[in-house]
């Protein structure tokens, strides 16, 4: 008979990490703390057909996938990513270019977004990233790619935009 999972394991382990996902996802507290909880009642629910391969991967497609109901549900889109920062401008602080970042990341696709944050911020792999939103490798990687170079075509704008007003 296979290992029982710990769920309070798997809470100390995976919590915070499930918790940054649904928070960068809906950009809202409260929700996130759902979900967070939402993911983990899921998971004590199915507990007995957890298995120790490929948790971590499942609990990150459980989070997306709240988090994208949550979202169809408010009809919100938003998410931060870290990634195009280098293309803002120099001469702004950290806290303008992270609400400029934010602004950005808003007017791309949220099929973009998705990946960008699970490899930006979770740190998963192609392969983990196809596994969790349930789409090929090849899709991932051209999604990723069209989200970065949409945003560092904006924050180039914004650059353009803020030469040409100075």
């Amino acid at each position: 008979m296979p290992e029982r999972v710990n769920i309070e394991e798997l809470y100390k382990a995976y919590s915070r990490m499930v918790y940054t996902i649904a928070y960068r996802i809906v950009k809202n507290k409260a929700d996130a703390e759902d979900i967070t909880q939402d993911v983990f009642i899921k998971l004590i629910q199915i507990q007995d057909s957890l298995r120790r391969q490929n948790l971590k991967t499942f609990i990150y497609k459980i989070t997306v996938n709240k988090s994208i109901d949550r979202l169809r549900n408010k009809k919100m889109q938003t998410v931060k990513n870290e990634d195009i920062k280098e293309e803002l401008p120099k001469k702004k602080d950290s806290n303008e270019n992270n609400i400029i970042l934010n602004l950005l990341m808003e007017k791309i696709d949220i099929e973009q977004r998705i990946p960008i944050l699970l490899s930006e911020i979770g740190g998963f792999s192609y392969k983990e990233i196809s596994e969790i939103l349930e789409t090929n490798i090849g899709t991932i990687k051209s999604r990723i790619n069209r989200g970065i170079n949409t945003l560092k075509q904006m924050a180039k704008e914004e650059i353009d935009d803020d030469v040409s007003e100075n």
